[in-house]
């Protein structure tokens, strides 16, 4: 008999379990279709659904029971144990609570929770989730900070300082450099080692989010650390680099028109309109991210380069 394990809704593998047991566990709604199994034979964590009927048993032709998703209860179920409603399918014993609350809420069509078991998470609950990381990462880059803000006291200056001699110039740019290099290894493993082991960073965790293959298969290392090139440096490409350069070509194609004309008009008239591009093409260029609101399995850029999604646990 095989033994099976799952993850829980903390991404903590469970197990190992009976085929019984992992049933029993449908049937009280601790598993669903969407949470991830897995048993020796199985090259990578799957999503229940997808291994549901070979658990239930066999049919009279010896091949694996047709089950079906339950819309109402996301539990799995064999399919002679439900009921069509539209292109969706239920549960009989959810068959009440069903229909009571399609009339409460007023609904008519339902999609079919079968083929695709898995629940998006939408664009304003990532966006929060990656503020919470940003709080999460903020603390250890001031710490990396500090060999430069030691030296800058000391010296009583900083980079920008033009009282500087050639000696402070290299030893600051070392400490901020060091600094800067230990504040992108933190990134990478934070991400790549949160998302390849818990399948979430903290911020997805506390929004209860996770990071899962396109059949809601478990995430390895080695795509988390593709995510994080495709999120981070990738995707900070699109956004700031044409943003920046049209800030900068703004700022001197007026600068050059106006030459003749006064000179404090011009830069402060060549900044106003730098600005306002610069925020124009930020906005437009963010779309790599905000293209999530508009995406039926809500992908970022980064998503669809990665091959990922980001889902309810």
């Amino acid at each position: 008999m095989s033994e099976w394990f799952y993850t829980d809704t903390s991404a903590t593998r469970q197990g190992p379990l009976s085929e019984g047991d992992l049933l029993e566990l449908n049937r009280d709604r601790t598993i669903n279709a969407s949470t991830l199994v897995w048993r020796e034979g199985l090259e990578e964590w799957v999503a229940f659904g997808k291994v549901a009927g070979s658990v239930f048993g066999k049919n009279e032709e010896g091949e694996p029971i047709e089950t079906g998703v339950c819309a109402y209860s996301g539990r799995v179920f064999p399919l002679g144990e439900m009921i069509p409603y539209g292109e969706a399918l239920v549960g009989l014993e959810f068959k009440d609570e069903f229909v009571r609350q399609m009339m409460e809420s007023g609904t008519v069509d339902i999609a079919d929770a079968t083929g695709n078991p898995l629940d998006y998470v939408g664009f304003w609950w990532r966006t929060l989730s990656s503020f919470l990381d940003y709080l999460v990462k903020i603390l250890p880059s001031y710490i990396f900070m500090i060999p430069y803000y030691i030296f800058a006291a000391i010296n009583e200056n900083t980079l920008d300082s033009v009282n500087l001699n050639f000696e402070e110039s290299i030893g600051m740019l070392i400490a901020a450099g060091l600094g800067s290099l230990a504040n992108l290894a933190f990134s990478i493993f934070y991400e790549t080692w949160m998302v390849g082991k818990y399948q979430a960073t903290l911020g997805k965790m506390i929004i209860g989010a996770k990071v899962v293959n396109p059949d809601g298969s478990r995430v390895n290392y080695k795509k988390a650390f593709l995510r994080w090139v495709a999120k981070k440096p990738l995707n900070y490409v699109i956004v700031w680099g044409p943003s920046i350069i049209g800030f900068a070509l703004v700022i001197a194609s007026i600068g050059a028109a106006s030459s003749q004309s006064d000179g404090a008009a011009t830069v402060v008239m060549s900044v106003m309109v730098g600005m306002v591009v610069l925020a124009g093409l930020t906005v437009l260029c963010s779309g790599v991210y905000w293209m999530a609101a508009f995406d039926k399995e809500k992908r970022a850029l980064h998503d669809r380069i990665s091959g990922t999604r980001v889902v309810k646990k």
